[in-house]
């Protein structure tokens, strides 16, 4: 359905997320803008954190999390998304090459 949707949309879609960070908390990824990322880290390294943290995330939904619960913040750009897709292409080419032909037979 969004395929018949897209000519009515402004945004061009090339496939790709683009960039962004992502907040990592005990439950659950927030993914974030690198502004709003710049500014939970700043806050999260000052002496006295708060106890809380209000964001807004990529989809608009307004957050608040406990400092304590935050695990990280790491940025995600399009190339380094790249990247691990092709590490991960090469470790499975790596682990084919490695197996006998009697470990393909779902017998064993």
């Amino acid at each position: 359905m969004l395929n018949r949707l897209k000519p009515y949309m402004n945004e061009p879609d090339d496939g790709s997320a683009g960039d962004y960070h992502v907040v990592l908390a005990d439950f659950e990824p927030f993914y974030v803008s690198g502004a709003v990322a710049d500014r939970i880290g700043r806050t999260l390294r000052r002496r006295w954190p708060p106890r809380w943290i209000r964001f807004t995330d990529l989809v608009g939904s307004d957050v608040q999390l406990r400092t304590r619960l935050v695990r990280s913040v790491q940025e995600c750009t399009a190339a380094q998304r790249a990247a691990a897709r092709e590490l991960r292409r090469a470790q499975h080419r790596e682990e084919r090459a490695d197996r006998r032909p009697w470990e393909d037979d779902p017998w064993w």
